[in-house]
């Protein structure tokens, strides 16, 4: 179940996009159905250490301290909220792997997690702090 980015994912500020866009990407990747785990051997997966988890908290870390820097540089009074939701999908996910969440077999599990964390994030958090990077002239339009 392969995330789709629409319009309502869009903030207007190309910073923020580019990290929703490529989680979509990530998200596709991941979760296409042609897509072989890595830790399947001989068909069975030992269920430790997902590497799809791992790979999905590895980008939104990234992702997600590029936005932080641009909180931090603009004084976004939403900061702290944002993050915390930012900490919210982090902890989720952590909590997935170490309970041994194999994204392979629990593909609609993990994909419908970071679904719905993303159709709530950016056009609530996103979509704000973009607002509040372009009219105060922190970040152009683009």
């Amino acid at each position: 179940m392969p995330t789709a980015c629409t319009n309502p994912m869009v903030t207007g500020v190309r910073e923020i996009d580019r990290g929703t866009e490529g989680l979509c990407y990530v998200m596709g990747r991941l979760f296409d159905p042609g897509v072989e785990c890595r830790r399947h051997h001989e068909g069975h997966c030992d269920r430790s250490r997902c590497t799809r988890i791992t790979a999905l908290l590895r980008f939104m870390d990234r992702n997600f301290s590029h936005q932080e820097a641009l909180m931090d540089e603009a004084f976004y009074p939403h900061g702290d909220h944002h993050k915390r939701e930012h900490w919210r999908i982090i902890e989720q996910l952590r909590h997935m792997r170490s309970a041994n969440v194999c994204a392979e077999r629990d593909r609609a599990v993990v994909s419908e997690v970071v679904s719905r964390w993303m159709y709530e994030h950016v056009p609530e958090c996103d979509r704000r702090l973009g607002t509040w990077a372009l009219t105060r002239r922190v970040r152009r339009p683009g």
